[in-house]
């Protein structure tokens, strides 16, 4: 019972230390390929504790690091992964909705509100269709391009195409 206590404490420290470290490297989607060097470094670390207390005969520290390396490699995984979330969702905002055979995607840039709209004809590929300025006036967000104008109400994209559809903004 008390190597149980432990072990929840440890994770309740784990749980801390990697998000303060994820939180201050905000890694953006481009960087998802770290998680193949810092689930090594963490599991790494938590091994040579384990080590290190196995020589100085603390057996049941040692024990505790051991599952630790497994756990704090688990926790990272998930945070990193919840870490590149919360970039994306600070810089955009993403809708979707299909047309006939073809799927869209509506990309709101938060910080210089830009908007780009791609397309896709089938999974894997895409194209850009349309770019411009957007505007948020009354809460709804206005999609200006040259001489076409649209906007989101709710869950709908008005007078795209001389319609209205229905859409679904993708939560991260």
């Amino acid at each position: 019972m008390e190597l149980l206590k432990r072990i929840i404490f440890l994770i309740a420290i784990n749980i801390i230390i990697i998000w303060l470290w994820i939180y201050l490297l905000d890694p953006d989607p481009s960087m998802s390929i770290g998680i193949l060097i810092l689930i090594p470094i963490v599991f790494i670390i938590n091994l040579a504790i384990s080590g290190v207390s196995y020589l100085l005969k603390k057996k049941q520290i040692s024990k505790l690091f051991l599952y630790n390396s497994i756990i704090a490699s688990i926790i990272m995984f998930y945070l990193f992964g919840n870490g590149i979330d919360r970039h994306q969702n600070k810089r955009l905002e993403n809708w979707e909705f299909k047309i006939a055979d073809s799927s869209f995607s509506l990309i709101r840039w938060k910080e210089t509100n830009n908007f780009e709209m791609n397309y896709s004809l089938n999974s894997g590929s895409s194209w850009s269709y349309i770019d411009g300025k957007c505007k948020l006036i009354n809460n709804e967000w206005f999609f200006l391009m040259d001489s076409l104008e649209f906007k989101i109400n709710n869950d709908h994209l008005i007078n795209f195409r001389k319609d209205t559809i229905k859409i679904k903004k993708i939560k991260r």
